[in-house]
């Protein structure tokens, strides 16, 4: 018998579950993007003044005012959802003061001295529970469907490298939850809006046998690329990168004049971005030209090349790979995979065609020699692997060639494990052995939860233990979940109607070049 009721695309299931997942495991970490988010919704300016000495990267300029020492292309998209909810928040927020009782703060039961004295700080202020449920809108209306979005993409991205509709779907999961992707989306994080900008950015460009020559995907892909180094001045490496695969892509496939065509309009895209970058530098420090790092106060590791930016360190370069604390492959081991798609090339088998290896080699080679030339990222511990997260889409890519090609009961296992792993780390928050250590002998338990439980009675009046106290979401996320994917799906049209406006037709597989000659 036929199902009734509400259907549901295979992209819609897909969002839905990121939307979902990403939000229900919201962290309330209060990162300094943040600051210029809460200010411009709050006061119409990114200056940071009101917040200083709340964050070790506030900075103040005498006569400018306080800034962050990073660009600003994260807050303004995270000032939007706390802006359209602010009214809310002043309301609940000024029920909640007038309520309170206690002035002195009560003990947050944090290891962490960092944490222990955010917490008073803001509590003091009064602006503890503002940037809690700040936080949590912004991450719930703003990171969470966003990252979500990227699960779409990825989604066709599969489709049109010939990925089974069966495969792309577990393999975009897979993306979603067993990658170091999942631990990050926890909260408002630039790193993570430049890996989003660079799979977007692939998605409007990649064309199977070359690259897009139509205006309006040149010009969006541009935008994306723009938009990374707005986001953050590591972007500058996806958006060469990318940028150059495109170029050369244009001048070996296509005739001159449209590929020059199609570079001008690429860099005509990533302008906009770029000039509101420089605009808001020229504003905040009265230089265009030099980003915030120029202008900070002196810090550990300022002194280390320009203003902590050195040759890369060998030792920095290992740690970026593998430290426990921060790795890219101690937190995502799946994505070794990565390394054995050169035998899986050779044979003739590969989805991914060399062109887009080189691309995804070429940006994991570059910004891990950025990275390991900046010596702040030996401060990620702070908040674990962030720094080389714009290379996770392209080299997963090759990792899911490489899944599929296994046996399926080796690709199973290698994906569950994946995501079992990725999960404690969402949930605990801490390095891989920790995560899991505790999610083992505890239980599972949501990150906002945790943090609600470390002040006591003061935001969570119920008893127990954060496991328990998180069961009840864990099942009513489990429940929608449950229904998203038992619902039916969209009646079947032709392949025409239903293929995707973002990406172009399949590209020609190596098996249908063999057809053809």
């Amino acid at each position: 018998m036929r199902r009734g009721g509400l259907r549901l695309s295979t992209a819609t299931r897909l969002f839905i579950t990121g939307w979902v997942v990403y939000s229900l495991h919201f962290a309330t970490d209060i990162v300094r993007e943040h600051y210029p988010a809460f200010s411009l919704a709050e006061r119409g300016t990114l200056a940071v003044d009101p917040y200083l000495g709340l964050h070790p990267d506030l900075f103040e300029i005498a006569g400018r005012g306080a800034f962050i020492n990073n660009n600003p292309g994260a807050s303004l998209i995270a000032a939007v959802p706390y802006a359209v909810t602010r009214p809310l928040v002043d309301r609940v927020v000024s029920e909640a003061l007038r309520a309170r009782v206690n002035a002195e703060p009560p003990s947050f039961d944090d290891p962490r001295p960092n944490r222990r004295r955010f917490f008073a700080l803001s509590w003091s202020r009064g602006l503890d529970v503002r940037f809690g449920l700040a936080a949590g809108i912004i991450q719930a209306l703003g990171t969470a469907p966003i990252a979500a979005a990227m699960l779409v993409v990825m989604h066709a991205v599969l489709r049109r490298l010939s990925f089974s509709p069966r495969a792309a779907i577990w393999l975009t999961l897979t993306y979603a939850f067993a990658t170091p992707l999942f631990f990050r989306s926890a909260f408002l994080n630039h790193n993570l809006l430049v890996a989003h900008a660079t799979l977007c950015s692939f998605a409007l460009l990649w064309r199977g046998d070359t690259v897009a020559v139509r205006a309006g995907p040149l010009v969006l892909a541009g935008f994306s690329l723009g938009a990374a180094i707005a986001f953050d001045y590591a972007g500058v490496i996806p958006a060469g990168v990318v940028g150059l695969y495109a170029s050369h892509r244009l001048i070996a496939t296509a005739p001159r004049s449209v590929a020059l065509r199609g570079v001008g309009l690429l860099a005509a895209g990533a302008a906009l971005p770029v000039a509101c970058l420089l605009t808001y530098q020229w504003w905040a420090f009265g230089n265009p030209w030099f980003p915030a790092q120029h202008y900070m106060p002196a810090t550990q590791y300022s002194g280390h090349g320009w203003n902590g930016f050195d040759w890369p360190a060998p030792d920095l370069l290992l740690q970026n790979l593998f430290d426990p604390r921060f790795g890219l492959f101690a937190f995502g081991p799946l994505l070794l995979l990565a390394c054995a798609h050169p035998w899986l090339s050779r044979s003739g088998e590969a989805h991914v065609q060399r062109p887009e290896r080189v691309l995804a080699w070429s940006l994991f080679v570059g910004l891990l020699l950025f990275t390991s030339a900046n010596q702040y990222a030996r401060l990620q511990w702070n908040t674990g692997f962030r720094m080389l997260a714009p290379v996770v889409p392209l080299l997963f890519l090759l990792c899911a060639d490489v899944l599929h090609r296994l046996p399926r009961n080796a690709a199973i296992a290698i994906g569950v494990a994946g995501v079992l792993q990725g999960w404690a780390l969402a949930m605990v928050r801490a390095d891989p052995f920790a995560s899991a250590s505790l999610v083992l002998t505890e239980g599972p338990r949501l990150p906002w939860v945790t943090s609600l439980w470390r002040a006591g009675e003061a935001y969570l009046p119920v008893a127990g233990s954060p496991s328990l106290l998180s069961v009840p979401f864990f099942g009513l996320g489990g429940a929608l979940l449950a229904w998203v994917w038992t619902r039916p799906e969209p009646s079947p049209v032709s392949p025409e109607s239903s293929r995707p406006d973002l990406l172009p037709p399949s590209p020609i597989t190596p098996s249908d070049r063999a057809r053809k000659t």
